[in-house]
């Protein structure tokens, strides 16, 4: 678990700190951070796991994650049961570089350390396990094949299908409990199933031509597993037909309660396509679900006052931005009138009255 990351010249987080509980939720204006906060948790973890050069590397250069007008080094700290680690890039010099074109070109260099006096590797252990989610219905729907044990969830959906009927086939108490809660959630949902569908996968393989090696792609075609659903009124009905949340609601249950269960999720819009009374249901779930998994750590971003009114006060990070267009965050709890409401109004109510503004207005971080 998580207990605090203070992130610098990430994106547009120049300065934050911020104070997590086992669920905390982001709320805020579209562009104030919430989803960067996320980002910095999972590549800091990635970094400290991994070579931090190719993971900053990847897919996009320092030079564009960092804050515009920033000082310093980018450094992401994060504070666990067991230490603090700190990731960091330190930009080259003279940076920001004098042309355009000569974005990307300089030279970067990376540290993993850890200034308590724990090992690094000790500080990470309790957000190892760290999985981001971005589900898309889409993928959510798709048949899928895989040959790993146990197959994964994907950060976007890919391979639920090889999940589930992974589950129905070696746990199936476990997948009855993930049913039994689905229905909970969608009432008139009665059953899951699955059918067999051929799955095309582009593979690699390497053809030898002499003493000359060399690489091609091809496809092969599996046979796959596809989602079907039984409803009150209709039977049958393939995922791709199933509603958008119902699909967001199964995929993240899936990951909760699967076999690969992470010690960390991040979500980003956890009540996207819910229902306000699907929300208040997903959010009993959860408590549920982190009452069996004591270690279990949730962290997303909402947009939902009716999502707020189920969690408690000290759950809720506010974001928006400051004058100079970099994020500020702050607790729900901190707002100078929370004291004479807080007995007649829900979180949710309270944010829809304070907003965010007074953040900035107080200065409070964290």
């Amino acid at each position: 678990m998580i207990d605090s990351v203070t992130i610098a010249n990430f994106k547009n987080l120049r300065h934050v700190e911020v104070g997590l509980s086992p669920l905390t939720v982001f709320v805020g204006p579209n562009a104030s951070g919430k989803t960067s906060v996320l980002d910095a948790l999972h590549l800091a973890v990635r970094a400290a796991t991994g070579e931090p050069e190719k993971v900053f590397g990847y897919e996009r250069h320092c030079d564009w994650l960092y804050t515009r007008g920033g000082s310093g080094d980018l450094s992401i700290t994060c504070t666990t049961s067991a230490g603090t680690f700190v990731v960091s890039a330190t930009p080259p010099q003279p940076f920001p570089p004098q042309a355009a074109d000569r974005l990307g070109q300089g030279r970067w260099t990376f540290g993993v350390a850890s200034p308590d006096g724990t090992l690094s590797e000790d500080a990470l252990g309790p957000a190892r396990s760290m999985v981001f989610l971005r589900l898309s219905a889409a993928q959510l729907a798709r048949p899928s094949y895989s040959d790993r044990t146990p197959p994964r969830v994907e950060y976007d959906g890919e391979g639920l299908a090889s999940v589930l009927a992974y589950m129905a086939l070696n746990d199936p108490d476990e997948f009855n409990r993930l049913v039994d809660t689905m229905r909970g959630l969608i009432p008139h949902l009665r059953r899951i199933r699955f059918g067999k569908t051929p799955v095309r996968r582009t593979e690699k393989e390497y053809v030898t031509f002499g003493d000359d090696t060399v690489e091609r792609r091809t496809k092969r075609r599996y046979q796959g597993d596809s989602i079907l659903f039984d409803f009150d009124n209709a039977d049958n009905v393939s995922a791709h037909a199933a509603s958008e949340g119902t699909l967001m609601l199964l995929g993240l249950l899936t990951v909760l309660l699967g076999p690969a269960q992470p010690s960390i999720l991040l979500m980003d819009d956890i009540e996207h396509g819910l229902h306000p009374l699907a929300q208040r249901a997903l959010l009993d779930v959860l408590n549920t679900v982190m009452q069996t998994f004591p270690d279990l750590q949730i962290i997303a971003t909402a947009h939902s006052p009716y999502l707020l009114d189920q969690l408690q006060p000290e759950q809720i990070r506010l974001m928006t931005l400051g004058p100079d267009g970099h994020s500020v965050c702050g607790r729900l709890e901190d707002n100078p009138e929370f004291d004479r409401w807080k007995a007649e109004m829900a979180p949710g109510e309270l944010w829809s009255l304070f907003g965010e503004h007074w953040l900035v207005e107080k200065g409070v971080a964290g």
